[in-house]
């Protein structure tokens, strides 16, 4: 929606360099698509970007389709998004939503265009109006010919004659009226200009700038593009080189006499699916285990730990454990563990197997179990 025109320089750390330049700057000068240039104001906040994420991720999971929508903002001829104010962000600030798609969090779709004023298309004040073909005159009426169903008889009236709620009298019959749904027929439709009393069957529709007062041609209009957020479902990687993780660390549950499902759909509070890698249930329902386990040669970075982050938010399962032989690159395991995922970083299986059997004969204890 909004195109950054400037930005500092950007700082590799954190989720994503886009969203550390976020912080590093007060204010952004944006631009829409349709042209529109404003000043995105970054409201002050103490809360650190991944708190932040966290926050708006939670709110997100208790939306219908975990879908966030645009809204139009006339008063402010802006088009907004009301839930970024939840995490002490400008509502308009499009910037921190594109940076969380770059960040594998959202994904980004089209939710409709809007046709916008060709001479002004940073503003999206724009509004139909209808004409007198004959003299331009926009004092028209819309009329109806009817009939009373009962009687027979036929007026010329205007429509909202009958959309009162307040009963009227046939001129004919003299009978009231009292539904006009069930009692009138409209045998035709048509205008009247109340200038010049032309009468036609078709107006003439043109679009109105209301911001700079002068109407334009629909076909000569631009289009402004508005865009979703969809947050995405959480996916674990299924290659090979996880299958043996996996599979080992299965055995190594079920000497602990731990239930397990592999690779398995779990439902969270929002009602979204997420994909497990392995989820283990303790003596009791309650008391559960997520396991995620990913590979990726170029090391796991803020972005894989965010959408796992998805899934433990939406779930909260009572422990959450994240298993990798790739290296974690920076921060990865402060974020995990501001949100109480264990991780277990190892390039050897042998050393994860150690830590994960320690992990859970911990956690086999606290539960009262027994080998």
């Amino acid at each position: 929606m909004f195109e950054k025109k400037s930005r500092s320089p950007e700082i590799k750390s954190g989720l994503d360099t886009n969203l550390k330049s976020i912080l590093e700057n007060k204010s952004t000068d944006v631009e829409t698509i349709s042209g529109s240039s404003t000043m995105v104001d970054y409201l002050p906040t103490s809360m650190p970007i991944a708190g932040r994420i966290a926050n708006l991720i939670q709110e997100v999971l208790q939306l219908e389709d975990v879908t966030i929508y645009p809204v139009l903002d006339y008063s402010a001829d802006q088009i907004i998004y009301p839930i970024l104010s939840t995490i002490d962000e400008a509502p308009n600030n499009t910037v921190f939503l594109d940076d969380l798609v770059t960040g594998d969090i959202f994904d980004k779709g089209i939710h409709e265009r809007l046709i916008v004023c060709p001479l002004h298309p940073k503003s999206i004040s724009a509004t139909m109006r209808i004409y007198c073909p004959k003299c331009n005159s926009a004092n028209i009426e819309k009329l109806n010919l009817v009939e009373h169903k009962k009687c027979g008889h036929i007026i010329e009236s205007k429509i909202s004659n009958y959309s009162t709620s307040t009963p009227f009298v046939c001129p004919s019959c003299s009978k009231e009226i009292n539904n006009a749904e069930n009692d009138i027929k409209v045998l035709a439709m048509w205008y009247r200009c109340e200038k010049c009393a032309e009468k036609f069957d078709d107006a003439l529709i043109k679009l109105y700038c209301r911001k700079f007062n002068h109407d334009f041609d629909a076909n000569s209009g631009k289009f402004n593009t508005l865009f979703y957020y969809r947050l995405k479902t959480l996916h674990i990687s299924k290659d090979a080189d996880t299958t043996n993780i996996k599979n080992e660390l299965v055995k190594l549950l079920h000497r602990f006499k731990i239930t397990t499902k592999q690779n398995t759909l779990v439902k969270g509070k929002s009602g979204n699916m997420h994909d497990i890698a392995i989820y283990a249930t303790g003596t009791s329902e309650d008391d559960t285990l997520l396991f995620f386990v990913k590979n990726r040669y170029e090391g796991i970075s803020e972005s894989d730990m965010n959408s796992i982050l998805i899934a433990k938010l939406d779930f909260e399962p009572k422990h959450a454990l994240f298993v990798t032989q790739s290296p974690l690159q920076d921060g990865v395991e402060n974020l995990a563990k501001l949100y109480g995922i264990v991780t277990i970083s190892e390039p050897e299986f042998i050393k994860i197997r150690s830590r994960v059997e320690e992990f859970v004969s911990s956690w086999y204890a606290d539960v009262g179990g027994h080998k």
